[in-house]
């Protein structure tokens, strides 16, 4: 998502467990999916009752069936209005969780992004900074799982036990 940063909460060198909040954004952009997807729902809920409304009475004879189909009309294009607002804004990362949550009504800003570490390790490499402007192009942090690393060295035929040593030494204590 692009946007500008807002706060840093992750560094270079820093453990990050998944899912943990390593940056905040604010995106305009996001925003805007954000409101399609809050009117989208909106309007979904009103073409619901509205349908209702209309098949109770067509069903009573009392309204017409163009009525009842025009309800029937408006509810699936608002049924897919919604879901194409909801697939946007999974496209941009939102959970199903917070689009549930924001279906109930904004509780935060709209411009809020939450940047949260995809898996546990170490930042190994960090490219951003407060007030910074970024692009969905642009890597933010770099993780690795330093857990198991291996090493690719030259050593000297007389240093080999001591590398032994090393290794006894590591599995050990690590």
């Amino acid at each position: 998502v692009p946007g500008v940063v807002r706060s840093v909460r992750s560094f270079l060198g820093d453990q990050v467990k998944k899912n943990a909040v390593m940056a905040v954004l604010d995106s305009r952009e996001l925003a805007d999916a954000k409101s399609a997807y809050v009117a989208a729902n909106e309007k979904s809920k009103l073409a619901r009752s509205s349908f209702r409304r209309e098949e109770k009475l067509w069903k009573k004879r009392i309204s017409s069936e163009q009525e009842y189909l025009n309800a029937k009309s408006a509810l699936s294009e608002a049924r897919i209005a919604e879901r194409t607002a909801s697939q946007k804004l999974r496209a941009l990362g939102t959970s199903s969780a917070a689009l549930k949550r924001l279906a109930k009504g904004p509780a935060e800003s709209l411009t809020h992004y939450e940047i949260v570490a995809p898996l546990a390790g170490t930042i190994i490499e960090k490219h951003v900074t407060n007030g910074a402007s970024v692009d969905q192009r642009e890597p933010i942090f770099s993780i690795a799982y330093l857990n198991s690393v291996w090493v690719i060295a030259s050593v000297y035929e007389k240093d080999i036990a001591r590398m032994i040593e090393l290794d006894t030494y590591i599995d050990r204590h690590f």
